[in-house]
């Protein structure tokens, strides 16, 4: 397993555009992509970065707001804000297989992601005790 890139790192928010707002306004950041419903998470998501990008060679903001049920809802129940950080890799089968192996309970089974063009992610509960997300790269 090889890992290219923290991707990115996920923030829950009560509200997308409120703390869009924020984030462009405030401090300055540049949205790389549109607010996106993501109907399988249940989520809306949107990502930011500090400078304008066309590339992936940067470690994003994930914007994070629960539509309807999903676990978000539990994250901000608990007034937690940091939701998780994410890696992407060459191969998430192959890291699945070495991350269960050092004791980490996969929590969603790979999954198309639309905010991603569809590549698929995976979270994972770690012996730490936090959300890791993995992104399978093109």
């Amino acid at each position: 397993m090889k890992l290219e890139n923290i991707h990115h790192v996920g923030i829950a928010v009560p509200s997308i555009e409120e703390a869009l707002k924020f984030h462009v306004e405030a401090l300055g950041m540049k949205q790389v992509t549109e607010i996106v419903y993501d109907e399988l998470q249940k989520v809306k998501v949107v990502l930011l970065s500090p400078v304008e990008t066309d590339h992936e060679n940067y470690s994003y903001i994930e914007l994070v707001e629960s539509v309807g049920s999903s676990p978000v809802d539990q994250i901000l129940k608990q007034r937690n804000r940091l939701y998780h950080y994410c890696i992407e890799v060459e191969n998430l089968g192959e890291t699945l297989d070495k991350v269960r192996r050092e004791h980490a309970i996969v929590v969603l089974k790979p999954t198309p992601a639309k905010l991603f063009d569809d590549r698929r992610i995976a979270f994972v509960w770690t012996p730490a005790q936090y959300l890791l997300e993995f992104l399978e790269k093109d």
